[in-house]
């Protein structure tokens, strides 16, 4: 441990614990007294009252609301809930934690609970609002999800459907607590990205397993705000490391100074990269399949025939290769 810790980059360990027991209280320093400690997920300690930080927020926000908002009118227009179950047991489990795990809602300082108290105003307000989103995403999984249910798993029988869901959503409440709960991660940052790994991963093997988009809930614009609203809690990290610990980006070794160094949450930065290459490929994907099938890609709502959202016959003929 002590040649890793040698390693890593000594100005982002000096301020990894800001918020911690291990910095010297009132002393105006910010130096670790217990800098093993500092090898922690508060590393990305996000710095509050800074207006750049609150804009990035804003703008994630916005963007998976209008994923929200064009997954639910598809899903009541195709009879259908175009989120995955465990992408939605996830977001479910997230939302509620993060979102009323804490004042103003549920005072659980000092307690076992006592997980979410890092997030800012303006996160805690989207949390707030995604929650409401995923239940109505849930009364659609409840009400027309048994078709994917029974294209999963076809042998399975169809009073299994609402006991399986109830599961998917137990075990997605603890697998984001005690995620949050173990790494001593306030800011949910491994939590969030962890899910956002399975969200990428999911969509794309609904498309696979689907065959199409049509009908299916989800369109193209649905592909590229998930991925704009992965986007910018990741340039919100990136921004952190470099303004707030001063690093820069260095070299890709272990020797490095920067933030590049590849000892220096090597997870972290697979986590990032992976999700935004899924993220890409999944919007090509979801642009070639609508394509094929005759549908404007750039269209957010019309998708009937003889509407905008269909090109013309001779575009339908476009196949996936």
């Amino acid at each position: 441990m002590g040649n890793l810790f040698a390693a890593l980059p000594q100005v982002a360990l000096k301020y990894s614990y800001l918020h911690s027991e291990y910095a010297n209280p009132g002393s105006g320093d910010l130096a670790v007294t217990d800098p093993t400690a500092a090898l922690g997920p508060e590393a990305l300690a996000i710095p509050s009252g800074n207006a750049l930080y609150d804009i990035l927020t804003i703008i994630s926000g916005l963007f998976w609301t209008l994923v929200y908002i064009i997954l639910i009118y598809k899903g009541f227009k195709d009879k259908t809930c175009g989120m995955p179950l465990f992408v939605l047991g996830l977001n479910w489990a997230w939302e509620f934690q993060m979102g009323f795990l804490g004042e103003p809602f549920i005072n659980t300082d000092g307690t076992f609970w006592g997980i979410s108290t890092a997030h800012g105003v303006p996160q805690r307000v989207w949390d707030c609002i995604w929650f409401i989103f995923d239940c109505i995403l849930l009364y659609l999984k409840f009400k027309y999800g048994k078709k994917e249910f029974k294209d999963t798993m076809p042998h399975i029988p169809d009073k299994l459907w609402i006991p399986y869901i109830i599961f998917i959503l137990f075990i997605s409440f603890w697998f984001v607590f005690f995620s949050v709960y173990e790494w001593h991660d306030p800011n949910e940052f491994y939590a969030a990205y962890m899910q956002n790994f399975f969200i990428s991963l999911l969509f794309i093997e609904k498309l696979f397993r689907e065959g199409g988009v049509r009908g299916n809930g989800v369109n193209l614009w649905i592909a590229i705000l998930k991925f704009l609203g992965t986007l910018a809690p990741s340039l919100l990290g990136a921004l952190t490391l470099v303004n707030a610990y001063k690093l820069g980006l260095g070299t890709p070794s272990m020797h490095s100074n920067g933030a590049l160094n590849i000892t220096w949450m090597p997870f972290t930065k697979f986590l990032i990269l992976n999700v935004t290459l899924m993220d890409i490929f999944y919007i090509i994907m979801v642009y070639r399949t609508m394509k094929r099938e005759g549908m404007n890609p750039w269209s957010f709502f019309a998708d009937k025939p003889g509407k905008d959202g269909y090109t013309d016959e001779v575009n339908a003929t476009e196949e996936v290769v």
